[in-house]
């Protein structure tokens, strides 16, 4: 029986972001995408960037990552 191809050790992301503003203030917001698969995704906060790449990388403690900056 063939094994499965092993899970590339590397993960390449391209990160976007820019700054937004309306009449009720503004914000960042950004897109992101995974180049291995090319899914990519939206976010408004670092947790949602976050998010997605720990659908592709096992980050071992996420609890310990930088806090989350308040404007």
């Amino acid at each position: 029986m063939a094994e499965p191809p092993p899970v590339s050790p590397v993960s390449t992301f391209v990160v976007r972001m820019w700054h937004e503003w309306s009449a009720h203030g503004s914000r960042w917001r950004g897109r992101i995408e995974h180049l291995q698969s090319g899914e990519s995704a939206a976010f408004l906060d670092q947790d949602g960037m976050l998010d997605f790449i720990c659908r592709f990388v096992a980050m071992r403690d996420r609890e310990n990552r930088a806090p989350k900056v308040e404007e």
